[in-house]
């Protein structure tokens, strides 16, 4: 079959906001991974599909919409200094209207804390680097945070924990956009080991967050942090502002999913970092995820990963049992 060559890739604009005292190694190391992405999709595929446009910005724009609208924005290690921990006005404005408008919004190692300075952590789980653990839970002490884990990857939010976690985060911002194939000949190339730690992302749940309409992206902020929770139709209707049937319409235009399944995709997805990342038992896996009959969990588990809890861990937890 012929390629068609007259077809123009989807460009996935990104944007790095260094601070002062931001590893130059991370940013400009992100530019090169997604630079080397686009000559691989270029040699691998006829007509790519994808294009993945990098602004490294030395200084905030006066005003966000200066920037295309991006698709992804990351906020860098910070090495020197202490401005993560000095109030950032601007930039936490501009972090809120991106996510507000659809963007995925990224940190690595104390980026995590401009995110919570934004307020894009109410409600959800957030690592950094180990060291910085007292300092955050003492500036943040509502926010869950998880420096056990090197990824926490949510549709609309990631945050990495230690400095060369950047790695991990541009691999995984690339899985998101690219077949396996892909990703692991990026890996061959930068001599970066994907295989086990690749598996789990083509299992991950990551809805479109960037379709447009504000009402439905409002809801799916609202049940990313509170997944565990019970939502009647009637109550997520009146999130979005919407009656109920125009809300299942516009839902299911925007995410390909009812509001029904999309919370049980949520569950599952957060069961699956549980099941990767600790070491508690699947009853108590259920429980966290908002499933009270343990039963139900791992069937409807099985249904939609093809493995059973006890599974999934084996294949990918991240810490050997006994360890």
């Amino acid at each position: 079959m012929q390629a068609r060559s007259d077809i123009a890739p989807r460009q996935v604009r990104i944007v790095i906001l260094p601070l002062p005292g931001s590893a130059r190694s991370a940013a400009y190391g992100l530019q090169d991974m997604f630079g080397s992405a686009n000559r691989l999709l270029q040699e691998m595929q006829a007509a790519p599909e994808v294009h993945f446009t990098v602004e490294v910005l030395p200084a905030l724009p006066a005003s966000e919409s200066e920037v295309v609208q991006p698709a992804i924005v990351i906020v860098p290690p910070i090495l020197e200094g202490d401005a993560y921990l000095q109030p950032q006005p601007e930039l936490c404005q501009a972090l809120r209207a991106w996510h507000a408008a659809g963007a995925v919004i990224c940190s690595a190692c104390a980026g995590a804390f401009l995110l919570a300075q934004a307020g894009l952590l109410e409600g959800r789980r957030v690592t950094t680097h180990w060291q910085l653990e007292e300092k955050f839970r003492t500036h943040y002490p509502h926010l869950t945070l998880d420096t056990d884990a090197l990824l926490i990857t949510e549709s609309d939010l990631v945050t990495a924990g230690g400095v060369m976690a950047w790695v991990d985060l541009g691999l995984h911002l690339v899985a998101r956009h690219v077949p396996p194939s892909v990703v692991q000949a990026l890996g061959r190339f930068l001599v970066i080991d994907t295989s086990e730690r690749q598996q789990r992302y083509y299992r991950s749940f990551r809805p479109a967050m960037d379709h447009g309409d504000r009402a439905i992206l409002r809801l799916q902020h609202h049940l990313q942090a509170r997944f565990t929770e019970r939502h009647p139709i009637a109550e997520m209707a009146a999130i979005a502002g919407l009656g109920e049937r125009t809300l299942m319409r516009r839902f299911r235009q925007a995410t390909g999913l009812g509001p029904g399944e999309y919370l049980q995709q949520l569950r599952l997805q957060r069961a699956r970092e549980l099941l990767e990342n600790r070491r508690d038992t699947v009853e108590q896996v259920a429980l966290a995820v908002g499933y009270e009959d343990t039963s139900a969990f791992r069937k409807m588990f099985l249904k939609h990963t093809g493995l059973t809890p006890g599974q999934h861990r084996a294949r990918f937890a991240t810490r050997p049992e006994g360890v």
